[in-house]
């Protein structure tokens, strides 16, 4: 029974890296995402007559990601965005700043999510630190092993 299993095992081992020989690790370096921030009043203002639709503030930036752990993020700005489409508009820092005091706006200086600042870096840390220990515990153990050691033995009276 055992010797099927290893076999069916062994064949299915064979068969799924034969069907996997073609797939590639996934990975993006120029993934552009846009993250809305604050409403504007639709106004003619920040009406778009090409996307027939009103503009808010957004926060665009591009992320460059392995297996879908962002690792570095890049050419963050503030912009105007049209919702649900992937449309934005640049803007300059005076003009940001002068549509926040106009409709008195609380811009954050930096909107991305924890998880796209940190958290793929967290994960590789933890997966290296996690290697490092295995390897280096490894040796430690088989060390102990090695050395013997001396039991007290009590004398008999």
């Amino acid at each position: 029974m055992k010797g099927k299993l290893l076999l069916l095992t062994a064949l299915l081992f064979v068969v799924y890296t034969e069907s996997s020989a073609r797939a590639r690790i996934p990975y993006c370096s120029e993934c552009q995402y846009i993250i809305p921030v604050a409403d504007l009043p639709d106004s003619t203002q920040f009406y778009s007559e090409d996307h027939k639709a009103y503009a808010d503030i957004a926060y665009v930036y591009k992320q460059f990601w392995i297996v879908w752990l962002p690792i570095w993020n890049f050419d963050e700005h503030y912009c105007l965005s049209i919702k649900d489409q992937d449309v934005y508009f640049d803007v300059t820092e005076e003009e940001l700043q002068a549509y926040a005091s106009t409709y008195n706006l609380d811009l954050p200086s930096n909107p991305i999510s924890l998880w796209d600042k940190i958290g793929g870096k967290a994960i590789i840390l933890v997966l290296v630190a996690g290697a490092i220990w295995a390897y280096w515990g490894k040796d430690s153990a088989t060390e102990e092993e090695k050395t013997p050691q001396e039991v007290p033995v009590e004398e008999k009276k």
